[in-house]
């Protein structure tokens, strides 16, 4: 039979594993794109903001829920990592500027343009997420999470217009995009199958909406933009204080740009600043402690 020190031990060794996994999941993003621009320092400073105030969330929660300790927040807490894939929905290049083309000995210069159906390839996407169920109405609750994932652009012709440097058609190069969405949601849950050992419910279907910051990366630049990201999803509680879960999430930027973004036309190599709507699917299955 497990004593009472032990079972303080494991929780606390299930606690530091949580934060431990969050602070790296908010470091992974941490390399910039090859062409800096002003705003890093203001993106710098964000990751280091949330990673302080993550470690914080989660040393406070772990002081609040040591045995014998006053509980200042005596709802539920809950935090785990989770791992899945994701589907970007192809879209159109808006280069409202135009672009340069060169090919080793002109460049030219063209009048805005639109690329169509740019396409993605499906990818992987891994995160972790911290939550607080309140104890007046455990319907519900707050959560923050942070996940990172590639995205990968899949080379091929595609229509534009109007027509650039006489051509119809152009053809935009493979590249590998870096999806970074940092969300805070409002979830509301339900309980069924309750029995003593969870009397709220073993199975608690939810869904949860919320404000979401995204930075995609690419080779030569990053956009950086406000999102609305969207959950709903099913967790199982395996024992009182573990869960399973599997979530679909959907997040939509609003006209993210990249500058410097690649396009081609014959022999010709042309830059220009993208922008478009993003629109990210991603289904994810994880784990959560709740204590």
């Amino acid at each position: 039979m497990e004593t009472r020190g032990g079972a303080v031990k494991r929780r606390r060794g299930c606690l530091a594993l949580i934060i431990a996994l969050l602070t790296v999941c908010l470091l992974l993003p941490g390399p910039t794109p090859a062409s800096a621009s002003g705003d890093d320092v203001f993106w710098a400073s964000m990751g280091v903001v949330s990673l302080l105030g993550a470690a914080a969330i989660g040393y406070t929660a772990y002081e609040l829920s040591r045995p014998g300790q006053p509980r200042l927040l005596d709802g539920e807490f809950y935090g785990g990592p989770f791992l899945g894939a994701s589907f970007a929905s192809s879209q159109d290049l808006k280069y409202n500027n135009g672009a340069l083309f060169n090919n080793g000995f002109a460049t030219f210069g063209t009048g805005k343009f639109t690329v169509s159906n740019n396409k993605f390839d499906a990818g992987v996407v891994g995160g972790i997420k911290l939550g607080y169920f309140f104890k007046t109405c455990p319907y519900l609750g707050l959560e923050g999470e942070s996940s990172v994932g590639p995205t990968n652009v899949t080379r091929g012709t595609r229509s534009v217009s109007p027509a650039v440097l006489g051509s119809n058609q152009v053809i935009i190069p493979s590249t590998s995009w870096l999806n970074w969405i940092t969300a805070l949601h409002l979830v509301g849950r339900y309980g069924f199958v309750k029995d003593n050992e969870v009397p709220f419910g073993r199975l608690q279907p939810y869904v949860g909406i919320g404000p979401a910051v995204d930075v995609i990366y690419d080779p030569n630049d990053s956009a950086k933009n406000f999102a609305l990201d969207v959950m709903g999803g099913v967790r199982f509680m395996l024992m009182k204080n573990l869960s399973a879960f599997v979530e679909y999430k959907y997040n939509h930027q609003f006209s993210p740009e990249l500058e410097a973004h690649q396009v081609q036309v014959y022999n010709f190599n042309g830059l220009g600043t993208a922008s478009f709507s993003y629109d990210l699917h991603r289904v994810v299955f994880g784990l959560n402690y709740h204590w």
